[in-house]
């Protein structure tokens, strides 16, 4: 593995770890922890991944070049697998910008959370009916009392 493949391993592990990121928390309460700021953090995410697919896209043109011009059998060899592998870097970064665009349209578009109503109480003749429970874990808890 050469220092090239290290800092395009490590790209691709900041890439992923942004993305990540930028879905973690969009559920928390806080500044930091609302859609819209998640939101624009996948959109700047999916801004640089696109562009490393851009860059890729260059150095997968001038290896497929430098392969179309190579003389010896190794050379074409070693050109043409580069040019896979950078080919392979351009699917791989498009799609995670692809997604985390997408992620970030839903967040920026998508409504804050909803605050749950109060539970009802209800209140009938002599027979007091407490309805309780939780509502997103949909269970009830009913307590009925007689008042005569």
């Amino acid at each position: 593995m050469s220092a090239e493949d290290n800092v395009n391993y490590r790209r691709l592990l900041l890439a992923l770890l942004l993305t990540l990121f930028s879905l973690g928390g969009a559920w928390a309460d806080g500044p930091f922890f609302s859609k819209k700021f998640y939101g624009y953090t996948a959109l700047g995410a999916s801004g640089w991944l696109f562009s490393e697919a851009y860059a890729a896209r260059q150095d997968a043109n001038d290896a497929y070049g430098r392969y179309k011009r190579a003389e010896t059998r190794g050379d074409v060899q070693i050109f043409y697998d580069e040019s896979r592998r950078f080919d392979t870097r351009v699917v791989v970064m498009g799609a995670l910008g692809v997604g985390a665009l997408t992620w970030s349209v839903r967040l920026l578009r998508g409504e804050e959370r909803k605050q749950l109503p109060p539970p009802p109480s209800l209140k009938i003749k002599g027979v007091d009916i407490d309805i309780g429970g939780d509502f997103l874990g949909r269970r009830v808890q009913m307590t009925l009392k007689k008042d005569f």
